[in-house]
């Protein structure tokens, strides 16, 4: 019985594919297999970048045109296949190699300074929200008694302006709770 219960429970967590049908419509059929294909190097690229391993893919379209993907040099990839030893290359590949390793390498370093600095964040917030304090210090509580005379007329018309549009903000919503109470006659019953 308990052998039942988990060859379910694995087959429920399976992913499920929907049927592969070939399809009718050739102009369909085309942009899907560019979507699948660029897809596809995508995950060549990645698979080869993240484990530091060299790949290639070629694939066939239904015209039989042949799109090839490698990393670092799909060329060289092909060659050690069928050869079993690595060739020496030209000048250019090399250099494209050492560019795309340089790129990894920098791209690792981003990744790496990215989760610091997340870590640093979460942190931070962590600790702020140990403290009992606000994130985001409220403005209206800093203290006055440091800014200087300019600072402080420029803070005297900002909180006049505010005091403003609240005051309008107020008449509007006023005005249109009278309007709506002549509109409706069963608020004159009342």
């Amino acid at each position: 019985m308990a052998r039942n219960n988990n060859a379910t429970k694995s087959n429920a967590l399976k992913r499920k594919i929907g049927e592969i049908n070939k399809l009718k419509n050739s102009n369909k059929s085309d942009l899907i297999f560019s979507k699948c294909k660029m897809g596809l190097f995508n995950k060549v690229t990645e698979l080869s970048v993240m484990c530091n391993a060299k790949a290639a893919l070629i694939v066939a379209s239904l015209n039989n045109k042949l799109y090839a993907c490698g990393y670092p040099n799909c060329d060289a990839v092909i060659q050690q296949f069928f050869t079993g030893k690595d060739i020496v290359e030209d000048g250019e590949k090399k250099k494209q190699e050492e560019i795309v390793e340089t790129l990894r390498l920098e791209y690792e370093a981003i990744e790496d300074k990215l989760e610091e600095e997340k870590n640093n964040f979460e942190a931070i917030i962590t600790n702020e929200k140990t403290k009992g304090d606000s994130i985001f210090p409220c403005w209206w509580g800093d203290s006055i008694d440091d800014m200087d005379l300019e600072s402080l007329e420029e803070f005297t018309a900002s909180l006049q302006n505010l005091r403003l549009n609240l005051g309008s903000a107020v008449d509007e919503k006023k005005l249109m709770f009278t309007s709506n109470d002549q509109f409706n006659p069963l608020s004159n019953l009342m």
